[in-house]
């Protein structure tokens, strides 16, 4: 009883803490969010639905086909083509500054020799890969539409919903606060003691500096909890970010070994380097560079051949590629062999704890301080 009362003790000491000390939290939250930004303004937060421009100048009615082909040519989540009228010569200089995807001329003689002109910035861009793509999917609807399609593909996705880019991020913001958090915020927390010299203090309290150690763990897991509702609040009001219930309530309990794993993680980082100025830059680069290679960015399969296999290797990765299909509702549970790794975790996080305040800490200030 007395061991937990201490943890209890070190947890509302650590809450007093960072609420007068609030450049610990500031990490943690504002990381996130400045990536979820840069992320949704650079790469696109939107749909499917890319500006492009077409000029008819057959005003034929199998232009008029084809024209309506462009429009009802679709993803899962919004049209592909976002058709803007433009003067065609105003579409030419935009396309040749890189201000607009693609540029269709529909010619005067298209009913007789059923030939488009097409205008992009630059054909080997994997954008304008895609963006032709596009209009190859288009084009086979208006010829299925005429009659004159040999072969019909149908397309089936592996889900019967696509997430938008912007909702894939804002969860990916979510799980790199619930991580980032707990680890900062357990090294902060350590570095503090030291910063301010109360680690004698801690040692030789009668219940032992471990209970400290288990006191930090519950703050950080308890804290980065909380803060991860703000990322998880504006990906729902502002980025089509769908709510399941049952996946979010998954997804936070499942996290939480791995979350005392990440703490114990902070801690022994805490006990290493001790100080604010190595600790916070060495943390967030470890979240930042998880999260281009670890599948917040975009999933592992998708990235370059070096990448994934530095993801194969790179442990924590597991976040994000395990516990996105899950937020998203592409999957309703983990596997056995997940729970497992995921328990391990948390036992890892007590192992570090129980090594950061035994023996790092003492050999610290051994001969006193």
């Amino acid at each position: 009883m007395k061991k937990w009362q201490a943890i209890l003790a070190i947890h509302n000491r650590n809450m007093k803490i960072l609420i007068r000390q609030k450049q610990m939290l500031i990490q943690p939250i504002i990381v996130p969010l400045v990536l979820l930004f840069l992320m949704v303004v650079i790469f696109g937060g939107g749909g499917d639905n890319w500006p492009v421009v077409i000029a008819d100048e057959s005003k034929s009615v199998e232009s008029q086909a084809l024209m309506e082909a462009f429009k009802n040519s679709e993803s899962n989540i919004t049209p592909y083509f976002d058709l803007i009228e433009m003067n065609p010569y105003e579409a030419e200089k935009k396309v040749s500054e890189g201000r607009l995807h693609l540029f269709i001329k529909i010619p005067d003689n298209f009913v007789e020799s059923k030939n488009i002109e097409l205008k992009t910035y630059n054909i080997n861009s994997d954008a304008m890969k895609n963006v032709r793509l596009r209009v190859e999917h288009a084009l086979n609807k208006y010829f299925e539409q005429q009659g004159e399609l040999k072969v019909i593909s149908h397309q089936v996705t592996e889900q019967p919903n696509d997430v938008w880019r912007s909702a894939f991020y804002g969860g990916s913001s979510v799980l790199l606060t619930l991580f980032l958090g707990s680890m900062i915020i357990a090294a902060n927390l350590h570095a503090f003691d030291h910063e301010n010299r109360s680690v004698k203090e801690i040692i030789l309290t009668p219940t032992g500096s471990i209970t400290a150690g288990l006191g930090i763990i519950l703050t950080s897991v308890y804290v980065s909890l909380i803060i991860s509702l703000i990322p998880l609040t504006l990906s729902i009001l502002f980025l089509h970010f769908d709510f399941h219930f049952y996946n979010i309530l998954l997804v936070y309990l499942s996290i939480i070994p791995l979350l005392i794993g990440c703490a114990g993680i902070g801690l022994l980082l805490g006990a290493c380097f001790k100080q604010y100025r190595v600790l916070q830059p060495l943390i967030i680069l470890i979240a930042i560079g998880t999260y281009i290679i670890g599948g917040g960015f975009a999933g592992v399969n998708m990235l370059m051949p070096l990448a994934r296999e530095i993801a194969n290797i790179w442990i924590f990765s597991v976040i994000f590629e395990w516990f996105n299909p899950v937020i998203h509702n592409f999957a309703i549970s983990f596997s056995f062999r997940q729970y497992t790794f995921l328990l391990l975790a948390g036992i890892l996080g007590f192992l570090f704890t129980f090594i950061a305040y035994r023996f790092k800490l003492r050999n610290s200030i051994f001969g006193g301080q």
